[in-house]
């Protein structure tokens, strides 16, 4: 009884601890990335807002797989590349109605402008089935298909799948992530995806995420052609976050990318 009584606090912290919520998302980075005789820096401000809290999973940027929420975003890019610069715009959006979801993108470039525009149904909250057709400025539009299931584990825990195919069906790509919490509030995440078509062979590449607590993680990936990159994040408090990465190719020792950058969640 005294041990029930003793662990009661520190369950209503925990409670408190993963029961977080935002509606923003804005990231702030500034990426260098050196390639040998080429030096390209960018600069990239992205932002997505919900109409309704997202609540978290312990970790303050781990949500739900599948995110049935209204929301809209925009995101700009400033390339600058040995003195030659390229401007990045988009504009997008997803609205949910009932079981229905209707979404849409506009990126915009100096030197081309794409759209994106999809129609989704939510057969459960677990499963979302999707279908988007891509017009790329000069290019025929294509249409993909696209499936997103949840299979929820204990508590948080769960596995998620998504998999996507165009409509002639050669190209093909599945990707899956696993969250778990572990003991000590601490947490997991592993992912891993693979893309297979007629031009080219498969390609798949993973990575993992270690949180030490809802605040502080560490990751990790590798993909199939040699190339790997490492980060970090922290949460200086519940609204900003800083984090930093780096990464190369095993083959290429040339190439160098370090990454700094701001979330800020309200």
């Amino acid at each position: 009884m005294k041990f029930k009584f003793a662990a009661l606090p520190l369950m209503l912290v925990s409670a408190v601890a993963s029961a977080d919520q935002y509606n923003s998302f804005t990231d702030a980075d500034y990426i260098a990335a050196d390639y040998g005789n080429v030096d390209v820096d960018t600069l990239s401000v992205n932002s997505r807002y919900y109409f309704g809290a997202l609540n978290t999973l312990g970790p303050r940027k781990e949500f739900n797989y599948i995110l049935p929420v209204s929301n809209v975003y925009g995101g700009f890019d400033y390339v600058d590349a040995e003195g030659s610069d390229e401007d990045f715009l988009t504009l997008g959006g997803e609205y949910y109605t009932g079981q229905w979801k209707v979404f849409g993108e506009l990126a915009d470039s100096d030197f081309a402008t794409d759209y994106r525009a999809g129609v989704g149904f939510l057969f459960t909250p677990n499963f979302l089935a999707e279908v988007e057709a891509v017009k790329l400025e000069d290019e025929n539009t294509d249409l993909f298909l696209r499936g997103k299931y949840n299979h929820q584990l204990s508590g948080t825990d769960y596995i998620g799948f998504t998999a996507e195919v165009d409509d002639d069906f050669d190209r093909r790509s599945v990707s899956s992530k696993y969250f778990t919490a572990l003991s000590g509030g601490q947490y997991l995440t592993a992912e891993l995806s693979l893309a297979d078509s007629d031009d080219s062979d498969l390609f798949w590449g993973g990575e993992v995420e270690f949180y030490f607590n809802q605040d502080t993680s560490i990751g990790a990936g590798y993909s199939e052609d040699e190339s790997y990159q490492f980060n970090a994040t922290h949460f200086f408090n519940r609204n900003v976050a800083g984090k930093v990465a780096y990464g190369s190719n095993a083959d290429f020792d040339d190439l160098d990318v370090f990454s700094l950058g701001v979330t800020v969640q309200l």
